[in-house]
């Protein structure tokens, strides 16, 4: 089996999560649709949007990156893995409003993206 799958498991997890905390948040503001205007609507919505335009274009690279041998399995890991935890510190920096931070993981998320990119295509 391919680490990319461990990878987009765990992505999956997360973003599973941001999306009961969407929902946990229309049934305590009792809005059905949009963001009510509420601020901490508005990040848990953006936490959840980046995440998914983000992992969506990851997992195919990573995969293909597995897929053609482009990445060794160790590769693989170290990569996911550290795109997973960006991921994660983005959503973190974004709820507590620490903007370096999310600064910072969303630079590291397009540089991991980058780096796959440039890896399947120098293959």
């Amino acid at each position: 089996m391919y680490y990319s799958a461990y990878v987009a498991a765990a992505l999956s997890l997360l973003l599973v999560t941001l999306s009961l905390n969407i929902s946990r948040l229309r049934l305590a503001h009792k809005v059905s649709f949009g963001d009510g205007g509420i601020r901490e609507f508005t990040l848990a919505v953006r936490a959840h949007g980046n995440s998914l335009e983000q992992s969506v274009i990851f997992i195919p690279l990573l995969y293909f990156m597995e897929a053609n041998g482009s990445a060794d399995a160790r590769m693989a890991l170290a990569i996911g893995s550290a795109f997973v935890l960006t991921r994660i510190l983005y959503c973190a920096a974004l709820f507590k409003r620490t903007l370096l931070v999310r600064q910072m993981a969303h630079v590291l998320t397009v540089l991991l993206q980058t780096a796959s990119a440039l890896i399947l295509l120098g293959h």
